[in-house]
């Protein structure tokens, strides 16, 4: 029987919203200690682990305890998910559009922090369940393929992290020598992890689609924030609204604004049952909800050129100036990013089914040839993208980018 310990060391790979309940700074803050340090609660990162064994109850109860009839235990200890440098908050605005255009009372906004930020944590697996390291080195790949996500919209590209380093050790109790080594290890303590075993972890969860997309702008961008700031010099003002970047001024797509985009042009290719089973819903008057299966991954751009521009209401009928009409913009132009697109399996963890990663395909080919654009002002030629590169589980299928090879496509 061996007493196994995990050190964890990953990094955001896209913003984060673990929500405190608290809303001083925005609709949605995140949970900090008291000296301000943003940090993932362990509850939070159990109750993400526990969640992806739902389908297997008989391995969840053994692993995370069970409190219903007899009261078990959990084999499994989590540790908070501590910040070790310093990281960069935002305030994130959001709306719900149906067909472009803003539903009343859906706007809100919440606080993230951006990627790049590093975090180590801990798992601990008691003497009496080591037989499961193998149950639990699978969450660890779920969580670096980006299945598992942690805090607020995680299929909407939030909460998607990276495993930069994990180690294991593990102690024989039975054992004088590793009994002795057990009392005197100090998880906290770097000189602890030394002999420890490096694990890699690397893979593609069973049933899943990944889908990675090499992205080129073909014309500008705009996915607005709004600013109320007073500008230091009068003689040169602050935009009205610019496009929504980081604090270090990269531009970003969130992942919201590639769901809202991809949900309703899916809806063209088929049902709404069928864009509900896919993308989630939530039905507001019964409060019956269904998770959605397709995650997408927040997009950086890189390359790209800002420039601001003045414009003009004009009136349609006399072609004249409208009063008070008058307003700033900074766009992007000329960038390149990628997108990762995750389908997880149904509720009989089957993978996605033909129809879908048609219908998907059909959104996609859309994007490359400019029918499906981003963001705001897409009529007047704003949010397009080709494809440069896309592959599908790993494969190169930036050749299939054709009407013919609609059902191909991402055919698995």
């Amino acid at each position: 029987m061996n007493h196994i310990y995990y050190r964890i060391t990953f990094r955001a790979a896209s913003s984060i919203s673990v929500g405190s309940g608290e809303d001083r700074k925005s609709d949605h803050d995140v949970i900090r200690r008291k000296n301000g340090r943003p940090y993932i609660p362990a509850s939070s990162i159990a109750g993400v682990f526990r969640h992806y064994y739902d389908k297997k109850p008989a391995l969840r109860n053994e692993l995370f305890g069970t409190i219903k009839g007899e009261t078990t235990p959990s084999a499994l200890i989590f540790y908070d998910a501590e910040l070790t440098g310093a990281c960069s908050d935002n305030i994130r605005d959001s709306v719900k559009l149906k067909d472009k255009v803003a539903a009343k009372g859906a706007k809100f906004d919440m606080e993230v922090i951006e990627s790049g930020a590093v975090f180590v944590t801990y798992l601990e697996l008691d003497q009496f369940h080591s037989q499961y390291t193998e149950a639990v080195e699978e969450l660890l790949c779920a969580m670096q393929s980006g299945v598992l996500r942690f805090g607020h919209k995680t299929s909407r590209g939030y909460g998607v992290t990276e495993i930069t380093d994990v180690r294991r050790i593990s102690f024989a109790l039975e054992d004088p020598a590793g009994l002795d080594a057990w009392l005197g290890f100090d998880l906290m303590h770097d000189a602890c992890w030394e002999n420890a075993v490096p694990l890699s972890v690397d893979t593609i969860p069973q049933n899943c689609l990944r889908i990675d997309l090499k992205l080129r702008q073909q014309s500008g961008l705009s996915i607005r924030t709004y600013s109320t700031d007073v500008a230091p010099d009068l003689s040169h003002p602050l935009p009205d609204f610019k496009q929504m970047t980081m604090q270090n001024g990269t531009p970003v797509i969130p992942g919201t604004s590639w769901a809202g985009a991809f949900r309703e042009r899916f809806r063209l290719f088929t049902d709404e049952s069928q864009t509900d089973a896919l993308f989630g819903y939530v039905k507001e008057r019964t409060q019956e909800t269904q998770r959605s299966r397709i995650c997408f991954s927040e997009s950086q751009i890189t390359g790209a050129t800002c420039k601001e521009m003045t414009r003009n209401s004009i009136d349609r009928f006399s072609s004249a100036t409208k009063d008070t009409a008058l307003y700033t913009e900074s766009t992007c132009y000329s960038g390149e990013t990628g997108l990762t697109i995750t389908l997880l399996p149904d509720a009989n963890g089957d993978a996605p089914s033909a129809a879908e990663r048609t219908a998907l395909s059909a959104v996609l080919l859309d994007l490359h040839n400019g029918f499906l654009a981003l963001g705001g002002l897409t009529s007047v030629g704003r949010g397009i993208f080709s494809i440069e590169q896309i592959t599908v589980n790993g494969e190169d299928r930036t050749n299939m980018l054709a009407p013919e090879h609609v059902a191909a496509l991402l055919e698995v």
